[in-house]
């Protein structure tokens, strides 16, 4: 640490680190050249340091939304951002999840260029808001979601958000042509039964297509995210290559087969495969349909996973303006209150295990020394009561102050 360089110390914390550890009280976080010094009890505190004193409230890292689409449905930018025709600046999604402690997300279908853009201006400083990971397009059937169900096959939207190769050689060469943009993996929409309307089973994306992009996409050092609807395209999926598996039930009108998900579930405990159910989504389908069916035929399966060893993750599938941030609050107050998952564990899914399944655990994540220092500040104790992460007091973004809570 230079000891001339700014430092911020953050006393008398409850400290919840990330790493599933024990919760540590009377904690002192040190910050300097937007990194963690130091972390723990009986942590040294500069003398040139800005102390400030949290009794009362808890340190965490900053939260990861491992699921999010940050163009949402169909809204564009104007004037155009970068002078494309379909295109948008993301301010809502990127600006607007920090206020909820996210500081950091993972695009899992949006506009190859402007995601790509949108993630490095954050990094590099010219725009605000939450990092992001970005897969940009997806890859998608045609006729299918959504690039018939969100975007109405409209030419500028499908060129910029969807991919839809018809052999496995123009898989290859697609993937190709994402890795060379920027892209930090690859999203392939596997299940198009129950989106937007009536079941459309024969819109799936073909499992050698699949194979082909998780194939090349491993090649290229890109893992593979797969939007599942069933338990039976799940498995195909995992055993076609994927990393991790997205909704894995979307809308389920009937009991799921019991036996199929615990036997996919050891599957990807034994493979190490990612679950990110994205719960809230289903809740929010359940709420514009009028069908609970999926709150009581699939969302259960979380808690099954859990019990199974499965990594879970945790994601809003927020696509709208005003979802980002809060929604992911939502999810994790459901894995506790509906699924019965510790909250501990639960938020250190949204944080350590979200980070590792973004491939960012080595600098994000956890609250430890050489860390960057992305924290959530919060009243209470969410450890021992989940809905305190929405008591948000500060949220810091490479140790600068990016949002103050009401009454901060």
């Amino acid at each position: 640490m230079n000891q001339h360089e700014p430092s911020l110390a953050l006393t008398n914390a409850l400290l919840i680190d990330g790493t599933g550890g024990p919760v540590i009280d009377g904690a002192t976080v040190v910050v300097s050249g937007g990194r963690i010094a130091a972390a723990g009890t009986g942590a040294p505190v500069p003398g040139h340091a800005t102390v400030v004193d949290l009794e009362g409230k808890a340190v965490l890292p900053g939260l990861i939304d491992a699921h999010v689409h940050l163009g949402g449905l169909g809204f564009r930018s104007t004037p155009p951002f970068g002078g494309r025709a379909a295109t948008d600046d993301y301010a809502a999604a990127r600006e607007g999840a920090l206020r909820y402690g996210v500081t950091t997300q993972r695009s899992l279908g949006d506009f190859l260029h402007d995601s790509i853009a949108v993630r490095d201006g954050i990094e590099n400083g010219t725009l605000a808001g939450a990092r992001v990971v970005t897969s940009g397009p997806s890859f998608q059937v045609e006729g299918g979601h959504p690039n018939a169900t969100v975007w109405g096959s409209e030419p500028a939207a499908v060129r910029e958000g969807a991919r839809m190769p018809k052999t496995a050689e123009e898989a290859e060469r697609m993937v190709d042509e994402l890795a060379a943009a920027g892209v930090d993996l690859v999203k392939i929409i596997i299940s198009n039964n129950a989106i937007f309307g009536p079941a459309r089973p024969e819109l799936k994306m073909p499992w050698h297509l699949t194979e082909a992009i998780a194939d090349a996409a491993h090649a290229r050092g890109l893992r593979v995210a797969a939007h599942t609807e069933t338990v039976e395209d799940a498995r195909t999926a995992v055993e076609r290559g994927v990393d991790d598996i997205e909704h894995l039930v979307l809308r389920a009108e009937e009991p799921q087969d019991e036996a199929a998900a615990e036997a996919l579930f050891a599957l990807m405990a034994d493979r190490g495969t990612y679950l990110v159910p994205t719960m809230v989504a289903h809740q929010f389908e359940a709420r514009a349909d009028g069908d609970a069916r999926t709150l009581r035929y699939g969302n259960h399966l979380v808690h099954r996973a859990y019990e199974a060893g499965v990594r879970l993750g945790v994601g809003s599938d927020a696509h709208s303006p005003g979802l980002h941030g809060w929604k992911l609050r939502d999810e994790l107050v459901m894995m506790v209150h509906d699924q019965g998952i510790p909250a501990p564990a639960a938020l250190s899914m949204a944080t350590k295990t979200n980070a590792e399944l973004l491939g960012i655990a080595d600098r994000l994540g956890t609250v430890e020394p050489g860390k960057i220092a992305d924290l959530l500040i919060v009243s209470g104790n969410p450890a021992q009561d989940i809905t305190a992460i929405g008591r948000v007091h500060q949220v810091i973004r490479s140790g600068q102050v990016v949002f103050q809570g009401e009454g901060a």
